[in-house]
């Protein structure tokens, strides 16, 4: 079967690393191609992706253009399926399907309502059910696939824990990390508030992630209102993510909006991690399949969440949770692609 994947976002999105997972998979039994935007995040990732133009543009003759590109691109390869990601790429994709006799997927994982024209898609693939609400109650071809977690990539390092904690001066101390960009969603602001108000003895937050909403700068100053200059450490994104991972002691996701594919969560299973999260979008749900805890977003909730996950710390197992992520772990159903 010839499948194309249109991954036409510019940057890394947990959607796009998700789709890109799917296609890896998909490329061991198929043929596979990537339609993707140059110098974006996925045309780095991918070789022999080919190139489309940018199919979301606010001039209508730019996007014209853009669709006989795709039409194009598309003849030549003459997929059996077309898998998008983004609407602009479903809609177009609807215009194309009848004259180049293909199927449609949508990978859909956004926090908005499904629209696009009736009969157009011939199957969605969600990274969790919470997402079913979102899609109109007609529709009922839909594979729910977990977001898919690398379980050789995200395994507790030994080593890397004993590295990390030495160069970073955690010896003895019960590390709270964060892992995400820094942006409002992430509700970083939360939980530095949060972490202030457990005031939970010998402990350190350490959060990981790269400007983008907001800034470095923005937090450093909330860590001098609270006096926590000394037990905070922020760092950017770095390779060694598992040995950072590995260094902490509990993982907190303090998201305030979005989280339709908690990949971070998984990924902290994955090393071993037990977690304590908000309870928005899908992280709910994941939570609460693995005993975890989820609480409302707000500072109030999330301290004693981590002042009781902190005070049980001896008891939790890091086996037991790096096991509860094998059931996330990289996997296509047989029949997903058969439409």
């Amino acid at each position: 079967m010839k499948i194309a994947f249109i991954l036409d976002q510019p940057w890394d999105s947990a959607l796009t690393d998700y789709a890109f997972k799917i296609y890896r998979l998909a490329s061991r039994e198929h043929i596979t191609k990537v339609f993707c935007l140059e110098d974006s995040f996925i045309s780095r990732k991918v070789d022999g992706a080919s190139f489309i133009k940018a199919l979301r543009n606010k001039n209508p003759l730019k996007t014209l253009a853009a669709f006989f590109h795709l039409y194009k691109k598309l003849k030549e390869f003459e997929p059996n399926i077309v898998v998008t990601i983004w609407g602009d790429a479903t809609f177009l994709s609807c215009l194309l399907k009848k004259n180049l006799n293909f199927k449609l997927i949508r990978i859909f994982g956004v926090q908005g309502r499904l629209k696009t024209p009736k009969g157009c898609i011939d199957r969605i693939i969600l990274p969790c059910q919470y997402l079913r609400d979102y899609i109109h109650a007609d529709f009922k071809d839909i594979i729910v696939l977990r977001s898919f977690v690398d379980i050789e990539k995200f395994r507790f390092s030994k080593e890397g824990r004993k590295r990390i904690r030495k160069v970073f001066g955690l010896s003895g101390k019960i590390v709270f990390g964060a892992v995400g960009r820094l942006d409002k969603v992430k509700g970083y602001k939360l939980l530095i508030e949060a972490f202030a108000k457990a005031n939970i003895e010998n402990s350190v937050l350490f959060i990981v992630g790269e400007e983008k909403g907001i800034k470095k700068a923005e937090l450093v100053e909330i860590t001098h209102k609270f006096n926590l200059s000394n037990v905070i450490i922020l760092t950017n994104r770095r390779n060694d993510i598992t040995d950072i991972m590995s260094a902490f002691d509990i993982g907190v996701i303090s998201s305030i909006n979005s989280e339709v594919i908690p990949r971070v969560l998984f990924e902290f299973l994955s090393v071993g991690l037990t977690v304590v999260s908000t309870d928005i979008g899908c992280l709910k749900e994941i939570a609460k399949e693995n005993g975890l805890i989820a609480i409302k977003p707000s500072a109030k909730e999330l301290a004693p969440a981590l002042f009781e996950t902190a005070k049980n710390l001896k008891n939790l197992d890091r086996i037991e949770f790096s096991e509860k992520a094998l059931k996330y772990k990289l996997y296509l159903p047989p029949n997903l692609f058969n439409i």
